[in-house]
């Protein structure tokens, strides 16, 4: 059986990080993946040399702060693989990413739903999920999860709001998805200056 493959959705309005971001993909160990980078109602303002990656233009669809869902759900549209992950254009994720997304996909197959953990870029560097929870809750979960696509072709879709991220996992859950939290921090928010995991919690498989 093939491996799975994976297709980043990256949303953007322009910032100066996109390529800093952008480079946390191309310096994967292992290259089983795909990003489709969303231009929000903006004109690319870097030059795409890597075969993997996709620039898609479009109107101006996220609107206001925590918004962009909308622009998730229309990047999905393109995607063709059997997993889809998210990262946000001023973000960066380890280097062993895709690595990690294989050994627990293929560890815990029933999952539908693949929660990291994600580090915060602030004084007292927050994780969330938070390393000893028992489930995702709201303000205490991010976009820092990897989905069966077959779930958006279910219908079930972002809705706008400054808790997307959690209502998305909730409605999930509430539909029977099945969901696990990794022990495994992959996703760092706003910081570009770490580059390999921290297994730091415990697994929560939400079967």
């Amino acid at each position: 059986m093939d491996e799975p493959l994976v297709t980043f959705i990256i949303p953007t309005i322009g910032r100066s990080t996109l390529s800093q971001t952008l480079n946390s993909l191309v310096n994967q160990k292992n290259p089983n993946w795909k990003a489709i980078v969303i231009f929000d109602g903006v004109s690319p303002n870097i030059e795409n040399k890597h075969p993997r990656i996709r620039f898609i233009e479009t109107p101006k669809l996220g609107q206001g702060h925590n918004s962009a869902g909308l622009v998730r759900n229309y990047g999905i549209t393109f995607a063709d693989t059997e997993w889809v992950a998210f990262l946000d254009d001023d973000d960066s994720v380890a280097n062993n990413y895709i690595n990690l997304f294989m050994l627990e996909s293929h560890e815990y197959n029933a999952a539908d739903i693949i929660i990291f953990r994600m580090k915060l870029n602030q004084p007292d560097n927050n994780i969330l999920p938070n390393i000893s929870t028992d489930m995702f809750y709201k303000n205490n979960v991010g976009i820092s999860f990897v989905v069966k696509k077959k779930i958006f072709d279910d219908g079930n879709v972002f809705i706008p709001s400054i808790t997307e991220d959690f209502t998305y996992l909730n409605n999930a859950k509430d539909k029977n998805y099945k969901i696990m939290i990794s022990p495994y921090v992959t996703y760092f928010v706003r910081d570009y200056s770490q580059n390999v995991c921290e297994e730091v919690g415990n697994r929560v498989l939400l079967f």
